[in-house]
């Protein structure tokens, strides 16, 4: 049985989880394929800050020109091996309270206009309600 989203912050969560496991994925194939990725800095912080966006790029440059690359390094991946995990705790007072403020509002206002849109696609399509309940009533 599926569960849909109950309310705005719901289907934030669920969208939010999504997106995270996609680029948990990205970033245990970019890590299979480039070492750099996985060891302590030892570049200034301008390179540091250009060093990922350098290798998506060769990445997709590789995938353009061989796209049977990906299935190896795909393959390479344990079933159970950890993803790119992120560490430490969001919020340790280093944003100020205006940036913070800002932030919140825009979040607030993406997760309202996406439960519009979500409940306008329900309107639009009343045959995914009913495959729910048949699936629920069989």
């Amino acid at each position: 049985m599926y569960n849909r989203p109950a309310n705005k912050e719901e289907l934030f969560n669920l969208r939010h989880a999504q997106a995270r496991n996609i680029i948990e994925r990205i970033f245990g194939v970019l890590k299979k394929r480039w070492a750099i990725l996985t060891r302590a800095p030892q570049y200034d912080m301008d390179t540091q800050a250009r060093i990922p966006a350098g290798l998506v790029a060769t990445h997709n440059f590789i995938m353009d020109n061989d796209n049977t690359d990906i299935y190896y390094y795909l393959s390479q991946l344990e079933p159970n091996e950890p993803r790119h995990t992120f560490t430490g705790e969001p919020g340790n007072g280093s944003i100020p309270r205006l940036e913070r403020e800002r932030a919140e509002a825009l979040r607030d206002a993406i997760v309202t206009r996406m439960w519009e849109s979500y409940q306008q696609f329900l309107l639009d399509h009343p045959d995914v309600l009913e495959q729910e309940f048949n699936a629920e009533n069989e």
